[in-house]
């Protein structure tokens, strides 16, 4: 009768795993979709921009001039006259 105690238990066990699995996997295809829906819009958003670009003769720069840019930001320093701001960017 013990050995019919541990099957049950182990499959009692299994179910719970199978139960949990399934879980898993329900939440697993809900975030893949929500991250091909975000795909889709991303793909629709880009498309929308090109096309604007195409229209307007827009470059990437026009659009993202920051991101685009390669100027490095000059650190911040005060100067107080106009002549220690030539000196400043003279040295540049």
């Amino acid at each position: 009768m013990s050995s019919l105690k541990q099957l049950q238990q182990q499959k009692a066990d299994l179910d719970l795993k199978i139960a949990q699995s399934l879980e898993t996997a329900k939440k697993i295809a809900l975030e893949l979709e929500q991250a091909q829906i975000r795909q889709e819009e991303i793909d629709a958003g880009t498309t929308q921009i090109k096309a604007l670009m195409e229209r307007y003769n827009l470059s990437q720069e026009d659009l993202f001039p920051i991101a685009s840019s390669k100027v490095t930001q000059l650190p911040i320093r005060e100067s107080k006259t106009l002549s220690d701001m030539r000196q400043y960017f003279n040295r540049r």
